[in-house]
């Protein structure tokens, strides 16, 4: 994922686990792997911010190795130090995409083997969006203008139409 804030970082994932971040228009790579991401997880998305420097969202998804456990990581220094961001996504809910809301900070949406989440805290606090949502696999999120399109596996496409509630939600947080 190119980073929005700064020209020329761009961040990298594999199905082995580790995310590269380089500051230098791709001249220079360096692993900045999560914690504790063991060999053979796959590192679904990445997630540079819309606005800070430094700043990116990576779910992991560890499910081929029996782990069904959701795992977001957060950096704000360039993948030097990461922390945990995924608290209240139920366990089994593994992930397949974390996206921040490009209008307002720390508004953060996650598309789960099972459904979609929403945090207002820049992922310290999770809770279900799933509303009218089928129980299915969220492989990818998008945010178009004010609404939120979620590609499911076998489901096709859902729609959130207009994010501006939860983005004054997190205004008045």
């Amino acid at each position: 994922g190119p980073s929005r804030r700064e020209g020329g970082s761009v961040w990298t994932g594999s199905n082995h686990g580790v995310s590269e971040g380089t500051q230098g228009a791709g001249g220079d790579c360096s692993n900045v792997p999560p914690p504790a991401v063991p060999d053979g997880a796959m590192i679904e998305m990445i997630a540079a911010s819309h606005f800070h420097a430094g700043e990116a969202f990576v779910a992991v998804d560890e499910h081929t190795l029996n782990d069904f456990a959701p795992l977001i990581y957060r950096t704000t220094d360039f993948g030097k130090t990461w922390t945990r961001a995924d608290a209240g996504i139920p366990n089994g809910d593994f992930l397949r995409v974390v996206r921040e809301d490009p209008q307002q900070p720390g508004l953060l949406y996650a598309g789960t083997e099972n459904g979609v989440f929403v945090s207002f805290d820049n992922g310290d606090h999770w809770q279900s969006l799933q509303l009218n949502l089928p129980t299915v696999s969220v492989r990818d999120l998008a945010i178009r203008q004010n609404d939120m399109v979620a590609a499911t596996y076998g489901r096709a496409f859902w729609i959130l139409d207009d994010l501006t509630p939860l983005r004054q939600r997190r205004q008045a947080a």
